[in-house]
């Protein structure tokens, strides 16, 4: 692994970078880059991953405070994937909300397996109803 990766808290994260990040992974997400920085400015939960000043990670949760706390982002850039750095994220992001009764996680299925070894079960059905129009 890399010498130089930090692991930061923080809410406030560069909108280019934040892009290239969504980008590297091909989420639509970063087609909305006004809407992303808001998302992650409003989460209640930030850890990114940074090599010097490239962002090549990051994971994001909402939460009630109690009892529901949503994961809603957690990507790394391709070139850094395979390297412990999602692992690293998903134990924070579980140690931090230990306790809570629901740890919620919306996937694709062929990361099923990654987060059953953190506990995570499919139990029901996600339902979406998207409206990607504008950006703000």
């Amino acid at each position: 692994m890399n010498n130089n990766i930090v692991y930061k808290y923080e809410n406030e994260i560069d909108k280019n970078q934040l892009v290239s990040l969504f980008n590297s992974v091909g989420w639509k997400t970063a087609e909305y880059p006004n809407r992303l920085c808001s998302a992650i400015k409003h989460s209640d939960y930030v850890m990114s991953v940074w090599n010097n000043n490239e962002l090549i990670g990051l994971i994001s949760a909402i939460s009630d405070g109690a009892i529901n706390v949503f994961i809603t982002y957690l990507l790394v850039k391709p070139k850094y994937q395979k390297q412990g750095i999602g692992k690293i994220l998903l134990t924070d992001f579980c140690k931090k909300f230990e306790g809570f009764g629901r740890r919620i996680v919306s996937t694709e299925i062929d990361k099923e397996e990654f987060y059953n070894k953190f506990g995570f079960v499919i139990n029901g059905i996600v339902m979406f109803n998207k409206d990607w129009k504008n950006d703000f």
